[in-house]
């Protein structure tokens, strides 16, 4: 009887304290839409999303020779980086908020440029983010959390030989397929269920 409850002890325990690594382009900022609008805006193009099936943002989609030609481009818009006005993905800000005021703590593991860091600070205070942890980083497996949520084909693939003992969500968009490993959610609010489900 004592081992019983200390079982479920140490379950509402863990549940209070889960740690949610949260990647932010392609899962809370729409990036897609947003260089998307400002390319057609800039250069006359509409490029769908559909259309978007490669992690890559140069050639063919665009008129850009390499990565580094759009970064260029992207971190001088109008006076401020791509980053800086990116809209968030529906329900993504709720889920987050309802997440952390349960008691769990909302990590933010981005690897964006270095140029990009002030304009993303300001996004994340602009949007009520609920994160008192940001991590800008490429190697995101390094900071410890129960559960890790990403929509790059490299970081998720990194997740699932790093950390396989976590959990770890690929969010599904047309650029990315499914790893074996990794669990796939298509909108913010299977988050929770997923979360339950798994035991976290």
């Amino acid at each position: 009887m004592v081992i019983s409850l200390l079982s479920i002890m140490h379950y509402t325990i863990k549940l209070s304290q889960m740690r949610i690594g949260v990647d932010l382009d392609g899962v809370v900022a729409n990036f897609t839409k947003g260089w998307t609008e400002q390319y057609k805006i800039e250069f006359g193009k509409e490029i769908p999303e559909s259309d978007i099936t490669n992690w890559g943002l140069s050639k063919p989609l665009t008129h850009f020779d390499t990565e580094l030609d759009f970064w260029n481009w992207a971190k001088d818009i109008n006076g401020s980086s791509i980053f800086r006005n990116l809209e968030t993905y529906e329900n993504s800000v709720k889920v987050l908020t309802e997440l952390s005021k349960e008691g769990h703590e909302v990590v933010i593991l981005s690897s964006k440029p270095w140029w990009s860091i002030h304009d993303t600070l300001m996004w994340l205070g602009e949007n009520k983010i609920p994160s008192r942890e940001i991590h800008f980083i490429e190697d995101k497996w390094k900071v410890e959390c129960d559960a890790y949520i990403d929509d790059a084909p490299h970081q998720i693939e990194n997740y699932v030989r790093e950390v396989p003992d976590k959990l770890i969500l690929r969010f599904v968009r047309e650029y990315n397929r499914p790893v074996k490993g990794a669990v796939d959610i298509n909108n913010w609010m299977e988050l929770t269920s997923l979360l339950e489900e798994h035991n976290l």
